[in-house]
């Protein structure tokens, strides 16, 4: 009677740890990382705010987060910012400013969400090698109050 009951109870416990050990096998291989890009200029004076809480969002959540920021004309201050988090561990890179400026609609923001200009963004980050299609990248651009939704926090 007692072995009967030790193994039934040894049955429990081999099923509850094939499950736990396939669900980490399964989080390991689907679990892949977001790749965040950042349109920046000069007139950006958050930029910091935004790099600290998307890292730290990332750390909170255990999630792995890279982040480009396509350079507009950011300041000084700013890359000053992605070398000591880039120093810190985190992976941010600021691409060069090899793009031409976009087109900006009246008030100053530029027309991302319409326009086919973040579709070409993407594609020639793609083509450097910047950004992948696995990285499933989210183009954010700062002057667009409608883009800063893509964020996760």
């Amino acid at each position: 009677m007692f072995e009967l009951l030790l193994f039934i109870i040894g049955c429990y416990v081999l099923a509850a740890l094939s499950v736990h050990l396939a669900f980490r096998i399964r989080q390991g291989r689907l679990q892949s990382s977001k790749h965040y890009v950042l349109v920046a200029d000069i007139r950006q004076k958050n930029m910091e705010w935004y790099m600290r809480s998307l890292f730290s969002f990332s750390r909170r959540m255990g999630k792995d987060v890279r982040l480009t920021i396509v350079d507009r004309g950011v300041s000084e201050e700013t890359l000053a910012i992605v070398e000591r988090l880039a120093r810190d561990g985190d992976e941010v890179m600021v691409h060069p400013k090899a793009i031409d400026p976009l087109n900006e609609k009246k008030g100053g923001k530029r027309s991302f969400i319409s326009g086919t200009d973040a579709t070409q963004l993407l594609w020639l980050l793609q083509a450097e090698g910047i950004v992948s299609h696995a990285d499933h990248a989210v183009l954010v651009d700062l002057q667009n109050p409608e883009d800063l939704s893509k964020m996760p926090f």
